[in-house]
């Protein structure tokens, strides 16, 4: 088992829950579903609680991810796409794609691409990233520490 990767032994500690949860009918609860396993596995996953075959019981899954690849709306309804906001007090709001409304007044349609006006800001949810300079931080670090790590 040493030798399998990070995703591997994750499927492997999923699975007997997972199991466990479609043959019972109850609910499965994951935090960052998406990390250490391949984008299409999750999809999989996710995909797997919609269909009837696999989920005759229908249980449910209740998953955190950061990766908004998995905003398909073939894969999910805006009633099961949930985001949260955080204010500049620290508060957390959580809301559903399907109750958001546009600057205008106008409900999310079917059909819009989740994916890309999440990450365009159309949703909110999206991190303040304004006092962090990412590559300046990382750049002016690696070069301070340059002949530390003989680079």
């Amino acid at each position: 088992m040493e030798e399998e990767s990070d995703g591997t032994l994750k499927m492997f500690a999923l699975y007997s829950s997972l199991n466990h949860v479609l043959l019972n009918g109850t609910v499965f609860i994951v935090d960052e579903l998406d990390s250490k396993l391949h984008p299409l596995l999750v999809r999989a996953l996710i995909q797997s609680f919609s269909n009837p075959k696999v989920n005759t019981r229908h249980a449910q899954i209740v998953f955190t991810s950061h990766d908004p690849w998995q905003l398909d709306n073939g894969s999910l309804r805006r009633d099961e796409i949930w985001l949260t906001e955080k204010a500049y007090d620290g508060a957390s709001s959580l809301y559903s794609l399907a109750d958001f409304e546009d600057e205008s007044g106008a409900k999310i349609r079917k059909d819009e691409n989740y994916e890309k006006n999440y990450l365009v800001g159309k949703y909110g949810g999206i991190p303040s990233l304004k006092s962090i300079d990412i590559l300046t931080v990382s750049y002016t670090h690696l070069r301070a520490h340059e002949t530390t790590l003989h680079l």
